[in-house]
C-alpha cells in the first residue's frame, strides 16, 4: 500500500467532503485528488521517470498537499526544503539530493535552482517567476483521472533533510511503508477524534507536515493548515471550524498557555486532543493550556530518522503523571510506541537499568532507510538495526522515558558534563521564564561554566539573582548557571528546537 491509497479511498468513498482548508480557500477530496492526478499527468508526459526526485520549496498553503500527492501518484520522491532556507543553502540540498524540478514559491528557490546541472524544470505556484513555468501552465489540459500504479510501498517516498541543529543537514531517506507504519502507530495508541479538522501550523516541509497529512487521510477528516501560529487566531479558528485535534511545537504551546492565563477564555467546545513535541516543555505549560483548553494533550518523540512518533505520551499517561509528584521538571517523551522498542545503553553498549543515564537507541517498522549518498553517517546511525541519533535520556521503573541533551550538547565544567537540556529543563519550570537555553562559556578554573539565556514573560519574570538561586536549589553546584543573560528570543528551527549551532556563532559575535 502506498499513501496516495487513502487519498484515492476518500475521492471514491466522500468526494464531496473538505479534505483541506487554507487561507478561506478549501478543497473536496475529489478535487484535491484531481489535482493531484493532473500533476503527477503532467510531470509523467514530461518524461520523469520513477524515483526521480522533485524538491519542493514552499511555505503552508493547499499547493504542499497538491504537489505531496501528485509527486507519489508518479512515483516520484519528495524533497521538501523549507522556506527559511538561504540560496546557498536550497542549492546545497539541490545539488546532494540531484533533484531533477523544483516546485516553489518567489525568487530564492528560482534562483537556487539556477546553474544545477540535474535540475530539468523549475515550476512556481506564484506566476511566473525569473523564466519559471506557472504550476497553472503545467497542468493546463492534462488528465484528471489516476495515472498507473508505478511502484510499491517500498518504494522512496522523501528525501527530508534534518534541521542542522549541530552540523549540515544530512537527508532523511522514507519509504512509503515506513510512513502508513508510522500513523499505524499514532492511530493504534492516539486515536484523534474524526468529528472535526485537525490543525497543523508547523511548516509542511517539516516531517510532521506529511505525518500529519497521511493521518488526517487516513480519517478523512479534514486537514486545516496555517502559514503562521497566533494564539487569537487558533482560538478563533477552533470556533469557526470545529476543529477537534490540534499540533503544536512547544513554542506555540507556550505562546497559547501565556494567552490562556492572561484573561478569562472559555475552553473551545470543539477541541477534544492537542498534540506537541519537537523540544522540551515544562509541566507548568502542559497544566496551563490543560486548565485552559479543557482538552486531552499527547506527545512523543518523533525524530526525522525514527519516521514519525517512536514513543509516545498519551493522554492516559498524562492524566496518570499530572496527578503525581514528577522525578522531572519536564515531561517526559513516553514510552515506547506500539510496534516500537527502546533502549538506553551505556558506554560499553549493554543496556541499562531504570534510573541510570545513557545513550536512547530506537528500533520500529517506520525507522528510515538511511541518509542518502552517505554510507557512513548511515552505518554510525544504525548499528545493529538499532537507530542511535546522540540522545542521551534515562527511563523510570514504569518505562517512561526522559530526555536530558544530545551528546553534542554536553558543556564540560570542572571535568564533569553538564547537560544543556537538564539546566534548561529547570530554567523553564521558573515562574516567569518563556523560553532558555543553557551554553557552555571559557571559564578559567573549570574549562567551561554554565551560562543561561533568557527570555522572560512579557509581563516581567525573574531577576538574574533570582533565577541562580532558584537553580541553586535544584542542581549540582556544576550544573548551575554562573551567570545569565536575557535576551528578546532565541534562534529556534521550525520544529522549535534551539539551534545550538546559530547560538555558538551568536554568541562568538557578544550575541
Amino acid at each position: 500500500m502506498r499513501i496516495e491509497d487513502l487519498l484515492r479511498r476518500n475521492a471514491i468513498g466522500r468526494p464531496g467532503d473538505t479534505a483541506l482548508i487554507c487561507d478561506e480557500r478549501t478543497m473536496t477530496w475529489h478535487e484535491l485528488d484531481e489535482a493531484a492526478n493532473r500533476l503527477a499527468n503532467a510531470l509523467r508526459q514530461l518524461g520523469y521517470r520513477p524515483q526521480e526526485r522533485v524538491a519542493v520549496v514552499l511555505s503552508n498553503c493547499h499547493h504542499i498537499p497538491v504537489s505531496y500527492f501528485g509527486l507519489w501518484k508518479a512515483n516520484l520522491v519528495n524533497v521538501a526544503i523549507s522556506t527559511r532556507l538561504t540560496e546557498p543553502e536550497v542549492r546545497r540540498i539541490l545539488v546532494h539530493s540531484g533533484a531533477s524540478a523544483v516546485i516553489c514559491e518567489g525568487p530564492v528557490a528560482v534562483a537556487a535552482a539556477a546553474g544545477v546541472e540535474t535540475v530539468r524544470h523549475v515550476f512556481t505556484v506564484d506566476g511566473s517567476v525569473g523564466g519559471a513555468t506557472p504550476m497553472s501552465e503545467l497542468t493546463a489540459g492534462t488528465r484528471a483521472d489516476d495515472p498507473p500504479v508505478l511502484g510499491t510501498g517500498d518504494d522512496l517516498r522523501s528525501i527530508r533533510y534534518t534541521s542542522g541543529t549541530t552540523g549540515r543537514p544530512k537527508g532523511c531517506m522514507a519509504t512509503h511503508a515506513q510512513q502508513l507504519a508510522s500513523v499505524s502507530n499514532f492511530l493504534i495508541e492516539v486515536p484523534p477524534p474524526r468529528e472535526g479538522p485537525t490543525f497543523l501550523s508547523v511548516p509542511m516541509t517539516l516531517g510532521v507536515g506529511a505525518f500529519y497529512l497521511t493521518a488526517a487521510s487516513y480519517l478523512g477528516v479534514p486537514l486545516l493548515i496555517r502559514q503562521r501560529f497566533r494564539p487569537d487566531a487558533f482560538l478563533a479558528d477552533v470556533e469557526r471550524y470545529g476543529v477537534a485535534h490540534a499540533f503544536l511545537v512547544p513554542t506555540m504551546l507556550v505562546d497559547l498557555a501565556a494567552r490562556l492565563a492572561g484573561e478569562s477564555v472559555p475552553p473551545p467546545r470543539t477541541l477534544r486532543l492537542v498534540g506537541y513535541g519537537g523540544a522540551p516543555v515544562s509541566w507548568a505549560t502542559v497544566r496551563a493550556v490543560t486548565a485552559g483548553l479543557g482538552c486531552e494533550l499527547y506527545q512523543g518523540l518523533g525524530a526525522t530518522e525514527a519516521g514519525g512518533y517512536a514513543t509516545l505520551l498519551t493522554p492516559d499517561d498524562h492524566r496518570w503523571l499530572l496527578a503525581r509528584p514528577s522525578p522531572s521538571p519536564v515531561v517526559p517523551v513516553g514510552r515506547p510506541a506500539a510496534y516500537a522498542r527502546a533502549r538506553i545503553d551505556g558506554e560499553d553498549g549493554r543496556e541499562l537499568p531504570p534510573g541510570e543515564t545513557g545513550e536512547l537507541r530506537l528500533r520500529s517498522a517506520s525507522t528510515f532507510s538511511g541518509y542518502w549518498c552517505q554510507p557512513e553517517e548511515t552505518r554510525e546511525a544504525l548499528r545493529d538495526g538499532w537507530l542511535s541519533l546522540g540522545d542521551v535520556a534515562w527511563r523510570d521503573e514504569r518505562g517512561y522515558i526522559y530526555l536530558v541533551d544530545r551528546k553534542q550538547g554536553v558543556i564540560r565544567s570542572g571535568s564533569q558534563n553538564v547537560y544543556a537540556a537538564e539546566v534548561e529543563a529547570v530554567l523553564l519550570s521558573c515562574p516567569g521564564v518563556r523560553r532558555a537555553a543553557a551554553v557552555g562559556v571559557a571559564d578559567e578554573r573549570f574549562g567551561e561554566s554554565v551560562k543561561a539565556l533568557v527570555v522572560t514573560e512579557p509581563d516581567g519574570g525573574p531577576s538574574e539573582a533570582d533565577l541562580i538561586a532558584y537553580c541553586a536549589e535544584r542542581l549540582a553546584s556544576h550544573k548551575r548557571p554562573r551567570s545569565v543573560e536575557f535576551v528578546a528570543d532565541l534562534p529556534v528551527d521550525e520544529g522549535g528546537k534551539v539551534r545550538r549551532a546559530v547560538l555558538a556563532e551568536l554568541l562568538k559575535g557578544g550575541l
